[in-house]
């Protein structure tokens, strides 16, 4: 697929993401409790290629469980906008929520299952 600048919005456009990266071949739907309450769809990027717009005060995180992602909102409108891996040794990775993308179909995306309530294991 074809590289550009993707940008993601929340609702209320006060949480931005501008993504220097190819339109992603597959989407992930995870099943674990956050992502099932949440409805994202993930994308994954280098954290490199991820610049965050937003003013100060306007991101929340919310750190759970065994404290591995922090889930990223806008405090505002509490859209996910993304994670961040807390694991040191696993920082260069972030998923973003795609269903905030305004400039990609996502209905030509092909979107995988993923186990995270259990085996953590791809379901397809």
């Amino acid at each position: 697929m074809e590289n550009k600048i993707i940008i993601s919005s929340c609702h209320c456009g006060a949480l931005k993401l501008e993504i220097d990266g190819d339109v992603p071949e597959t989407l992930t739907s995870c099943n674990c409790s956050f992502c099932r309450r949440s409805g994202a769809l993930m994308a994954y990027y280098p954290k490199a290629k991820i610049k965050v717009v937003a003013n100060p005060g306007t991101i929340r995180e919310y750190i759970w469980g065994d404290k591995c992602l922090a889930h990223v909102s806008c405090n505002i409108c509490g859209s996910l906008s993304h994670w961040r891996n807390l694991d040191p040794t696993q920082t260069e990775r972030m998923g973003v929520n795609a269903r905030l993308f305004e400039n990609v179909d996502l209905s030509q995306i092909r979107i995988r299952r993923f186990d995270g309530a259990d085996s953590w294991k791809f379901l397809d």
